[in-house]
């Protein structure tokens, strides 16, 4: 009796149950933005919620702001009282002067997170910030940040964009100094889309 109730843990452990994680705290996110400026850093999360079975979902969109990565997120997950969901995250975008700051931090970020794909896809917002590009408008009524990831692959697969996805952008990255890497650019267009 006494062995069956020591392989208890073990067994638990074996079955997935070590790293399990309430799902009532957790925001599933759709996208997410990137902005730098003399201030700092800012991050926009676009979050889906659902209210029923039936209903249309939502995005719901978290700011915060830090001089780091690291603390950006955590500053980011504290707004919203759990932790970030990046399974389901469609694209990244960062601004032109989040750009020249350097990506390196925000993509060993990414990789860091266990639930984040290395197949999010990452883009420049042009002409305005990240988050005015990740906010703007879907033509199709769709949530934005999803609209946006399906536009990239549709431009990548039609052979008028490029498509950077998390894992390829830093193996371009790491492979040395002489290897330079671009990123697809996304702006909003005059009638807001």
């Amino acid at each position: 009796m006494k062995r069956s109730l020591l392989l208890l843990p073990l067994l638990l452990l074996l079955a997935g149950c070590g790293d399990a994680r309430e799902t009532s705290v957790l925001s599933p996110v759709s996208a997410a933005a990137l902005s730098g400026d003399a201030a700092g850093l800012h991050l926009t999360v676009e979050t889906v919620w659902q209210d029923s079975a039936e209903g249309k979902a939502t995005p719901q969109y978290l700011t915060a702001e830090a001089a780091t990565i690291p603390n950006l997120f955590a500053a980011a997950a504290n707004n919203v009282g759990g932790e970030f969901y990046f399974s389901h995250a469609q694209v990244f975008l960062v601004d032109e002067a989040a750009a020249r700051q350097g990506l390196l931090p925000l993509a060993e970020y990414l990789c860091d997170e266990n639930d984040a794909r290395l197949s999010i896809r990452l883009a420049v917002a042009r002409g305005a910030t990240a988050d005015e590009v990740l906010r703007a408008w879907a033509p199709s009524g769709e949530i934005p940040g999803i609209a946006l990831g399906r536009m990239l692959s549709e431009g990548e697969k039609r052979g008028s964009g490029v498509d950077m996805p998390l894992f390829r952008f830093l193996n371009l990255l790491l492979s040395g100094p002489d290897v330079h890497t671009a990123l697809p650019a996304v702006t909003v267009g005059t009638d807001g889309q």
